[in-house]
């Protein structure tokens, strides 16, 4: 009897184990039903490659392709297992022995819960695959997460707060380039900031974004609106007026009276000063001249001088400068055409004879008349003036070879007679009438020759004209042909994607050369290393055939990745990995939920300003060297492991005959891979080069 009444407790007692195993496996997802597959539109979904061994990588794979196929009960069921198994989103994860993929279970359940209206839990799932690892898709649906519930609130939705670093809205500056500088606030999230209309890159939305941004402006004035948007749409924008003068004063001498006894003597001048930002001050032999701060200020001195010279010295309010060295002594006289000429009343002029055989032999690169008086000039030639002006630059020779990108010209004309035009490449610089024009020209130069043509004429119609060529070369450490040479590989499509995805590597080829950062690779080459290396297009998607490609082309690095295409959207991830050592340089990645052309091109400009970005040119100095490492002051916010470095010495490069400094040439003396970064400085291992040709404080600049 007792074993009758013992038998129905034991079933009853595997009957609730096996009803509490069977709920469990359903809540948490494990529970396969003989029939797990979906079928829908004559696709299948819940399928995975391979057998099914309920590791996380097959929850992972199976709930993508539930959500594909809008079977979510099924897909939040895997994407949770999978966390339970494996709770991090993480780029590149690793499955079994070599194999990796990219894990985002977080990421796209919080897209499930977005699609099914559960907002509160897709922002709160999109915001942990954020924390665990940021992607562009991510950001994407956690954005329109966020706006869906700000506009559930259903409160009133202010504009953003945009504070710019000018303390009024307008600014003069020198700069070059301008920096504008300023910060976004608001609760409902920054989703864009724009400068004239150009987007800057933002990651994602945020509260609270300070912004910097870096324009290239010419001189002049110009007007600029910066705009910062929220999440809802609100705009608040501000207008700032930037006035760029990189141009010293123009100076305009009327006249001078010259008494001379001597090695001493008193000279008595006037004239003009002219700037649109603003005269600030004026020294003639170091002495200042008392004048009126203004856009355009006259000037009486009376001063003694006990040299045969005149050093004139101006400065705008912003610190550019307009100089002159203007001869007195007759010692200094050689050669015809006068620089310097005065006027006054015909009753107090020297010999008439004596002066003009003077002006036969004054020094034509800067020559002055030199009198015991003042000198009248319609007494001395006539009432005509056949003389054309006379154009004087300083420091610059007819050709010479400069290492800079922008060069400053200061310059002199002068002319018996007023002078009434005076040009540099058809830009006007003369603000009023004179007959000696002291000037300064800011001007830009392209790779190359660049020439550049000054133009005078005086009242009497004659004219001048001075023409010089300079010749602008990159050092060597700074020419395109040393950066990192990349090629870029065809993508992995991934999900049936369409034309349109094919072209994305071309897109994004043009994108980078458009950049000039990277000295990429043609693609014709490409395609006859494949041709020769008799290579399909999906052989070379392989990792290792690549990096064998790569060293073929004799390329630093290769970019590869995937193109997935989804019912949603469309996902790019970019790999770029380093040919010699095998290791991943940056890994990149875009979203869109637009497949056409026009998106497709949008995402592989967007694909290089990341590289671009992940990549700047950063320069420093090496302080100190071993025998095969050297350390660098470039630290952990300037330079990233395994980046290239260039080691050069630089050399100030001088003319010849004038003196005058064309920039720094340099010369590459090895190369270098950074090894270990710290806050403040790197340690990088030398490639090329040792302790006997690098030393401390020779520079590096990345590769």
């Amino acid at each position: 009897m007792k074993k009758i009444a013992r038998f129905p407790i034991v079933y009853i007692v595997i009957f609730v184990v096996s009803l509490l195993t069977h709920c469990t496996l359903l809540t948490h997802g494990t529970f396969h039903p003989a029939k797990s597959i979906h079928t829908k539109g004559g696709k299948l979904y819940g399928k995975v490659q391979g057998t099914f061994r309920h590791r996380w990588w097959n929850y992972y794979e199976r709930g993508l392709s539930f959500a594909e196929g809008e079977f979510f009960q099924e897909a939040v069921a895997d994407l949770k297992e999978a966390i339970l198994h494996r709770s991090k989103d993480q780029r590149m994860a690793r499955t079994y022995g070599m194999h990796f993929i990219d894990y985002f279970p977080h990421r796209e359940l919080g897209i499930i819960y977005y699609e099914t209206g559960d907002l509160k839990a897709a922002k709160r799932e999109l915001e942990c695959s954020q924390e665990s690892f940021p992607s562009a898709k991510t950001r994407f649906y956690l954005d329109l997460a966020r706006k869906r519930l700000i506009e559930q609130d259903g409160k009133e939705i202010g504009a953003p707060r945009l504070t710019l670093d000018f303390p009024s809205g307008e600014e003069w500056t020198s700069a070059d380039p301008v920096v504008i500088c300023g910060l976004a606030e608001d609760e409902h999230y920054i989703a864009g900031i724009t400068v004239n209309g150009l987007p800057l890159f933002l990651e994602s939305s945020q509260k609270r974004i300070p912004f910097k941004e870096t324009l290239e402006l010419s001189q002049g004035t110009h007007s600029i609106t910066i705009a910062a948007k929220n999440l809802p749409g609100k705009v608040t924008s501000r207008h700032v007026v930037i006035h760029v003068d990189r141009e010293g004063p123009i100076v305009t001498l009327d006249k001078w009276d010259l008494n001379q006894s001597g090695m001493g003597g008193e000279i008595k001048i006037s004239g003009s000063l002219y700037d649109e930002g603003g005269v600030f001050d004026l020294y003639i032999n170091g002495q200042p001249i008392p004048i009126q701060e203004g856009v355009e200020t006259y000037f009486t001195a009376k001063l003694k001088i006990d040299k045969g010279k005149l050093e004139l010295i101006a400065h705008d309010r912003v610190g550019n400068q307009t100089s002159a060295l203007i001869p007195l002594e007759k010692d200094s006289l050689s050669s015809p055409s006068p620089v310097m000429l005065a006027y006054a009343d015909q009753s107090s002029c020297a010999d008439q004879t004596a002066y003009a055989n003077q002006i036969a032999n004054a020094d034509q690169d800067g020559g002055c008349v030199s009198l015991g008086g003042c000198v009248s000039l319609a007494g001395l030639f006539g009432p005509h003036d056949e003389r054309s002006p006379f154009i004087k630059l300083k420091g610059w020779t007819d050709e010479q070879t400069v290492f800079l990108e922008k060069v400053y010209i200061e310059g002199q004309v002068s002319d018996e007679s007023q002078i009434s035009y005076l040009t540099i490449n058809g830009i006007n610089l003369l603000r009023r009438r004179g007959c000696h024009i002291l000037f300064s020209y800011m001007a830009d130069l392209q790779e190359g020759k660049n020439m550049l043509t000054i133009q005078a004429a005086d009242e009497a119609g004659n004219r001048a004209a001075r023409k010089i060529t300079i010749i602008r070369r990159v050092p060597q450490a700074l020419h395109l042909s040393e950066r990192l040479s990349l090629t870029v590989f065809p993508f992995e499509g991934k999900g049936g994607v369409s034309q349109a995805g094919f072209i994305f590597q071309h897109n994004l080829i043009d994108a980078l050369v458009n950049r000039n950062r990277f000295q990429v690779i043609e693609r014709d080459k490409l395609e006859m290393i494949l041709q020769e290396q008799k290579l399909s297009r999906t052989k070379i998607f392989d990792e290792r055939t690549a990096l064998k490609l790569g060293k073929l082309i004799a390329a630093q690095a290769i970019i590869a990745g995937s193109i997935i295409e989804s019912r949603m959207g469309v996902e790019v991830v970019a790999r770029m990995i380093d040919t010699e050592t095998s290791q991943i340089l940056t890994t990149a990645d875009v979203y869109d939920e637009v497949k056409d052309l026009s998106s497709f091109m949008s995402l592989a400009e967007g694909m290089a300003i990341k590289l671009h970005r992940d990549f700047p040119l950063v320069q420093g100095l090496v302080i100190e060297c071993k025998t095969k490492d050297i350390l660098t002051d470039l630290g952990q916010d300037a330079i990233k492991l395994q980046r290239r470095l260039i080691v050069y010495r630089e050399e100030t490069v001088k003319h010849p005959l004038t003196r005058k400094v064309l920039g720094s040439d340099n010369k590459i003396i090895g190369l270098a891979r950074v090894t270990q970064v710290m806050p403040d400085m790197s340690k990088a291992e030398l490639m090329k080069g040792n302790d006997k040709t690098i030393k401390r404080l020779d520079k590096v600049i990345s590769q």
